[in-house]
């Protein structure tokens, strides 16, 4: 009867703190990204601070991952299989979120912030497909984990942009 289940994903005992890491940054400044376009467009808030915050995010997020990698210098072949992993989708997608992302803090321009947040959200996204598609806890198997991994990045976004917020210019409330 095994034999026709096929093979039984392996339960996994813990968590490093480095794949935790990816998945923090990454929500953070995601959600972070989104939140920092509609305060720009809603109120003309200032965005090089909260955009700079975010790309740093979610590139400590992608770092941590990396040093998770038992041989960091193999990371490359993450790229090689976009048809069937979520983490190659992911990884490819940072590219033109960091590109967009460098844009807008150079140029200022709404047009690159919201590009860079419309990518942000394909890689939050993403994220939430890894973790759905991880076989090693069950849990993340359930139906509601990918809208529990995007809601909660664009509530760690809104959290952090409202710790900022008063440090920015034309923030609302600010004088």
């Amino acid at each position: 009867e095994k034999a026709m289940r096929g093979v039984e994903p392996e339960l996994q005992p813990f968590w490093d703190a480095r794949a935790a890491g990816n998945f923090i940054g990454g929500g953070t400044g995601s959600g972070l990204l989104l939140w920092t376009a509609i305060a720009a467009s809603g109120h003309g808030t200032e965005t090089t601070p909260t955009l700079l915050i975010a790309l740093a995010c979610i590139g400590v997020g992608l770092f941590c991952v990396w040093m998770e990698i038992g041989r960091p210098l193999r990371a490359l072949n993450v790229f090689f299989h976009a048809r069937t992993s979520w983490m190659t989708r992911e990884a490819i997608i940072a590219g033109p979120l960091f590109l967009c992302g460098a844009l807008a803090l150079l140029t200022g321009s709404l047009l690159f912030l919201w590009l860079a947040a419309l990518i942000a959200m394909s890689f939050l996204y993403c994220q939430a497909r890894i973790l759905q598609a991880a076989r090693g806890i069950p849990a993340w198997r359930e139906p509601a984990l990918l809208a529990l991994i995007v809601v909660t990045g664009l509530a760690e976004g809104a959290g952090l942009l409202a710790l900022v917020s008063p440090m920015l210019a034309g923030s609302p409330g600010r004088e």
